[in-house]
């Protein structure tokens, strides 16, 4: 089962309202995950999730001793209140969401916990690249479901962005794409195209140059178009149950202590 995702991450609105235009123009069901509030009113078949980047979270215990704060319960107590009070404000900015992505696919054992407590019960907060047979998993409340694919990884290992050619794409499993608007609106064509990608972004002016061949935006579509004639699409929030490793000693969340 091939799932299309979207982080838009922090680029500029104009980028952020182009790519998604596009988007809505294939007719599929997606999963956008919002790092800001959408320039682009949400149409039918966009699922919106939430992308915060934990990672920027501040603590006073690492404020006053950066090198020896981090091994204590009360650093870990206090990066709890710190990120949640991170999801709190995503959760008030999108109302709607129950997916999330971190940025950078930044985890750690408490998360899932902090997760379901403000409301998100689909996480895609990790990457285990061109697995054969994947599935998801459930923690607690939350429901986690990795990520099989993206485009920094595709171009780094220089796949083919003209055909779908990757590793056990047609094999059984959850195959989660992750796309970045940014990558998709330079319809970029190598790693070596984000080496501007500050500068390319802030000029609205810019526009991606015609002729150079197939990028990213040419491989969304291409998997875009297989999605559509096999299933039009999927979000993470509909994905069924028979997608979920089964483990029975998870199951009851009270069963595990920290979960």
């Amino acid at each position: 089962m091939i799932i299309l995702s979207i982080d838009t991450d922090w680029a500029p609105e104009a980028a952020t309202r182009a790519v998604l235009e596009k988007v809505r123009a294939l007719g599929l069901k997606v999963t956008v995950f919002f790092s800001t509030p959408s320039p682009t009113p949400y149409w039918p078949e966009l699922e919106p999730g939430c992308h915060p980047d934990l990672s920027r979270r501040r603590t006073a215990a690492e404020d006053a001793r950066p090198l020896t704060g981090m091994a204590t319960l009360e650093h870990d107590l206090e990066v709890d209140r710190a990120e949640g009070q991170i999801l709190a404000a995503y959760r008030r900015a999108f109302p709607e969401a129950r997916a999330l992505r971190t940025h950078r696919f930044y985890w750690h054992s408490d998360l899932s916990r902090n997760l379901a407590g403000h409301g998100f019960w689909h996480d895609s907060s990790m990457i285990l690249p061109y697995h054969p047979g994947l599935k998801g998993f459930q923690v607690g409340r939350l429901k986690r479901w990795p990520v099989w694919a993206s485009d920094h990884l595709h171009l780094a290992r220089s796949f083919p962005l003209d055909r779908l050619a990757m590793p056990h794409l047609n094999d059984p499993g959850l195959k989660i794409f992750c796309f970045h608007v940014a990558y998709l609106y330079l319809n970029a064509v190598s790693l070596n195209d984000f080496n501007m990608v500050k500068q390319r972004l802030a000029d609205e002016d810019w526009r991606p140059p015609a002729g150079r061949g197939p990028g990213v935006w040419n491989l969304f579509e291409l998997l875009a178009e297989k999605v559509y004639r096999r299933s039009g699409g999927c979000w993470l929030s509909d994905l069924p149950p028979e997608m979920i490793v089964k483990n029975k000693e998870l199951d009851d969340e009270d069963s595990v202590p920290g979960i």
